[in-house]
């Protein structure tokens, strides 16, 4: 009987924690169940934006709410109007990829005003704005550049002369500038290292292959360029493509030209893999769009949510390749 006693003590026990754990569960999702947002972005034809959407989207999905991606070509104007139609479409929140770090703020200032929570997801915007938003989630942009400042140093620090090129994102926005601001910090350092161009190429792959196509003809009476910073992975690319184009050979020995990046994609895996690539950084869309709903997610249920949650950059080379090569491709 004892041992019947206790079966059936434990049965009701097991069985009430179950319930506990169902309750609490319930609870969590009538916080999240129904609720609208609404994420503003960037293109999605960049493989980075594409995945970091497609992951909101997907994680929202599992808490019961709903997501509408609004896009625009890294027009800001554009992107005002969108929050402004946020508005007054009754969302329950407002995520964000700002286009713009500055011409962001009043359509925003707007938003907060109507009393619609505001998330700001990878761009941040310009300095002081702080107040207008519940939270940042993203790298620390400055922190990524000066990851890849130290590891082009690495690759170069045998020349006694090396000239580099800096093909960027979008200067208009809060990533580039602030990755540029972080990368030359580091290289500032380096007396061997003397940066000579720097073009902006709105983070998009054909343009950079261009532009890089460009900066190899413009430079090749001077003995070529050293490295090029291609500052995401597709850009990176870009600058592979016209490398192999205009016959640059690739790779770190005295005579071929090192290229860095600092937003992993499928693109800089296969590069670092093959000697093409030195390294790239751990920029990664499913990384930053789970943390961006689960941040909407203790918003809503009435959690502790940090103002800035800023996530880990690293440096990823032929050394360390394996831990991040899954969530670099996509």
């Amino acid at each position: 009987m004892g041992r019947i006693h206790k079966s059936i003590t434990a049965g009701l026990v097991a069985a009430a924690c179950l319930f506990t754990f169902g309750a609490t569960n319930a609870v969590a999702d009538n916080h999240t169940k129904g609720k609208k947002i609404a994420y503003l972005t960037a293109t999605t034809s960049n493989p980075f934006i594409a995945k970091l959407a497609s992951t909101i989207e997907e994680e929202a999905k599992a808490k019961g709410m709903e997501v509408t991606v609004l896009t625009s070509p890294f027009d800001p104007a554009l992107q005002s109007q969108q929050i402004n139609d946020v508005i007054a479409q009754n969302y329950d929140a407002l995520v964000i990829t700002p286009i713009s770090e500055r011409a962001a703020v009043p359509p925003l200032t707007a938003a907060k005003n109507a009393g619609l929570p505001i998330f700001i997801v990878n761009s941040p915007l310009a300095e002081g704005t702080e107040d207008l938003y519940v939270s940042f989630v993203g790298e620390n942009h400055a922190e990524l550049g000066k990851v890849t400042g130290e590891a082009l140093a690495e690759a170069l620090k045998d020349r006694k002369e090396a000239k580099v090129a800096l093909v960027t994102g979008s200067l208009a926005e809060g990533v580039a500038p602030r990755r540029l601001a972080g990368f030359k910090e580091v290289v500032e350092k380096h007396p061997n290292i003397s940066i000579v161009a720097t073009e902006d190429v709105k983070w998009d792959t054909a343009t950079a292959e261009r532009v890089a196509g460009q900066l190899f003809a413009r430079y090749a009476a001077q003995g070529g360029l050293d490295a090029v910073y291609g500052m995401a992975d597709n850009v990176a690319h870009g600058v592979i493509l016209a490398a192999k184009s205009a016959g640059v050979p690739l790779g770190t020995n005295e005579d071929e030209l090192v290229v860095v990046s600092s937003n992993c994609m499928k693109f800089g895996i296969d590069h670092i893999r093959a000697g093409e690539q030195y390294s790239t950084a751990t920029q990664m869309p499913t990384r930053t769009g789970k943390a961006t709903v689960a941040a909407v997610v203790d918003f809503f249920e009435d959690k502790p949510v940090e103002k800035h949650q800023f996530l880990e950059a690293v440096a990823i080379t032929k050394d360390n390749l394996d831990t991040y090569a899954e969530p670099c491709t996509f």
